[in-house]
């Protein structure tokens, strides 16, 4: 009896123990942004109190994004091709914040002024205040020769620790100037926290790598990824075209819910992305991007404390290699921090003409392009129906699959190896994917964004969980884009709306809990990127994929340089015995057919986008989206 209260006693210790070690592990991160502590009691001096702001030069976009945000002060700035979230203080600008400081506290914050041609300089300023004594934390003062730079500053606060602190942010100047404060934050130093890593490789087909049976070496780095990581062998977009598709990507919600069709529309205020999660769960929230259709201002910025869009652009030959780069630089300066990182290219998009030696990596000796730009080949949009020679249709794949082959070395393989040196690779979540494939004449036709066949939806989906849970699992079950961002939240023990989204988490699938497959829903617009494509529906029951297509307008039909091919306004296709799709079963099969049509009148009929935003898109993006080919 006395051996078993011994017992008893030792093992409530142990459970009071682990209890106290869980309760010290939660409460040992520590995160203050001043940015989102800012309200009207704070604003001590700031001439944004008056109406009057002329001296803001208009060539710089800014946007006001933030609730409760006093006289527009917090604001989302485009400095260069990046997209901040800054203090905006112009002189003479003072606020005061209460911070009690924690152990191994860092103060870090970026600081800046814009086209500036007048000759006083800025003075930015941090004082902190204890017990009524103040003390200059930081001065530096700021010239012309400064104008559109951003400077950034780390602090050790490990004296003041335990502390309660007043900190003062001073801008001040004889002249009026555009200044700001960019993204002050005190935090402490951390290495306890799960951070995720989201790749979206654009227009990535998923057949053309190794993991999924290519039969060609183009991908030997993400296929490690994937033997360390969950493949998913069926994961479908919810669209053939990138703006959409990242847009279910980042917010769990298809196309009629998020209401982005066209490229003169953005995200609704109202929706929330993976990123605005995170952040409100004091993640610091990067991006790395192409720009372009994931430009920041269709709503992708949201969340992001920085969100750039200048590195991964398709008018750059080496964007995979500007991209790693850019993040591996960032990766040093954040290492320590609980992060969630979007890397986005557009490296296999056309035009195909990665560096050398990637672009002969695949060629024949009698090729006859070693690069190409294949709408331009093919007389634009009006020209993606052309058929080609069955030698010329292999030279443009073997283009296609050197961007493919450079992408994994010049990005994923050094990325995964840095990871590794700075100890981050074990507890990174990864997730691998893309927003839609490629089409190669597959059902006649070129490029993508206007049919929804496999070559265009069906993508490549690989996620490595923290310390390889999962490892070397394969699942054949349906998987949709959709479901990224809940799968994300549930593997870091976030709350998921799963009331205002479509997805679902992937890890009950992943544990063998889900007998039915998963339903997606794709689709796309009529006449998207100067095409005159009619609108096409396609949604899944089971293993069954109805696509149901509008008719042409003779006026579209018009405007092709060589006709569409015939297709069957409705389609249907067994996802498991014809993955080429080229055996139509509508006709074949009535009571099929009956089914489906009535899954996609309840999935989808019934539904229809609410409001939404247009934006207006200036020369910047006008450029971007004429490199894309997306507008003439």
């Amino acid at each position: 009896m006395r051996k078993r209260i011994i017992f008893l006693i030792l093992l409530s210790s142990i459970i009071l123990l682990s209890l106290n070690c869980k309760k010290d592990k939660k409460s040992n991160y520590f995160l203050y942004r001043f940015f989102d502590n800012l309200n009207k009691d704070n604003i001590i001096i700031s001439p944004l109190k008056s109406p009057s702001q002329r001296f803001i030069p208009e060539k710089y976009k800014m946007v006001d994004e933030f609730r409760n945000n006093i006289n527009s002060i917090k604001r989302k700035l485009k400095l260069g091709g990046r997209w901040l979230n800054i203090i905006y203080s112009p002189p003479k600008s003072l606020f005061k914040f209460k911070v009690k400081i924690p152990e191994k506290a860092l103060l870090e914050f970026g600081y800046g002024i814009l086209n500036s041609d007048i000759s006083s300089p800025v003075k930015f300023e941090i004082l902190i205040e204890e017990n009524e004594k103040k003390l200059s934390l930081f001065r530096d003062f700021l010239t012309n020769e400064a104008s559109d730079k951003l400077f950034f500053k780390r602090i050790d606060l490990s004296q003041f620790s335990g502390k309660n602190l007043k900190f003062y942010f001073l801008t001040n100047s004889r002249k009026k100037i555009f200044s700001f404060w960019f993204n002050p934050v005190i935090y402490r130093i951390s290495n306890e926290y799960k951070n995720v890593i989201l790749i979206s490789i654009d227009t990535l087909r998923a057949d053309h790598l190794g993991c999924y049976g290519y039969k060609r070496n183009t991908s030997p780095n993400i296929d490690k990824l994937a033997e360390e990581g969950v493949l998913f062998l069926n994961t479908f977009a919810p669209s053939p075209w990138t703006l959409p598709s990242h847009m279910s990507l980042m917010t769990s919600l298809n196309n009629y819910n998020h209401g982005v069709y066209y490229k003169n529309q953005k995200l609704k205020s109202s929706i929330k992305t993976i990123a605005q999660i995170l952040r409100e769960n004091k993640y610091f929230c990067s991006a790395f991007t192409g720009g372009g259709l994931v430009s920041g201002i269709y709503g992708f910025y949201r969340g992001f404390d920085s969100y750039r869009e200048d590195v991964g652009a398709v008018f750059h030959r080496d964007s995979a290699e500007r991209v790693y780069k850019a993040v591996s630089n960032w990766l040093d300066s954040n290492k320590d921090k609980k992060f969630f990182l979007f890397i986005h290219t557009y490296q296999p998009h056309d035009p195909y003409f990665s560096p050398y030696p990637y672009n002969l990596a695949y060629l024949s000796k009698n090729a006859k392009w070693r690069y190409i730009n294949l709408k331009g080949h093919l007389g634009g949009s009006r020209g993606i129906y052309k058929p080609l020679s069955p030698e010329e249709e292999q030279n443009i794949i073997d283009l296609y699959d050197g961007e493919i082959k450079y992408v994994d070395e010049a990005l994923i393989k050094p990325l995964i190896e840095y990871l590794k040196k700075l100890n981050l690779y074990d507890r990174t979540m990864i997730v691998f994917t893309s927003d839609h494939g490629e089409e190669f004449f597959d059902h006649g036709g070129w490029e993508h964004g206007h049919a929804l066949y496999n070559e265009s939806i069906k993508v490549p989906l690989i996620i490595k969980f923290p310390f390889s849970k999962f490892r070397g699992k394969r699942i054949k079950k349906i998987a949709r884009l959709i479901d990224i961002m809940p799968t994300i939240l549930d593997e870091l023990g976030l709350e998921c709306p799963e009331k205002k989204i479509d997805g679902k988490s992937l890890i009950s699938l992943i544990q063998g809990k889900e007998k039915e497959e998963r339903q997606f829903v794709c689709e796309v617009g009529k006449n998207i990127l100067e095409l005159r494509n009619p609108r096409r529906i396609s949604i899944n029951k089971g293993i069954h994929k109805i696509i149901l297509s509008e008719e042409y307008e003779p006026e579209d039909l018009n405007f092709y340089i060589y006709p569409p091919p015939t297709m069957e306004r409705v389609e249907i296709f067994n996802l498991e015995t014809d993955v080429m799709e080229k055996n139509n079963l509508a006709k074949k099969n009535a009571r099929l057919l009956d089914e489906l049509l009535k899954e996609l009148r309840s999935v989808y009929l019934l539904k229809a986008p609410g409001d939404v935003e247009k934006i207006k898109i200036g020369e910047d993006l006008k450029k971007q989206l004429k490199a894309l080919g997306y507008i003439n």
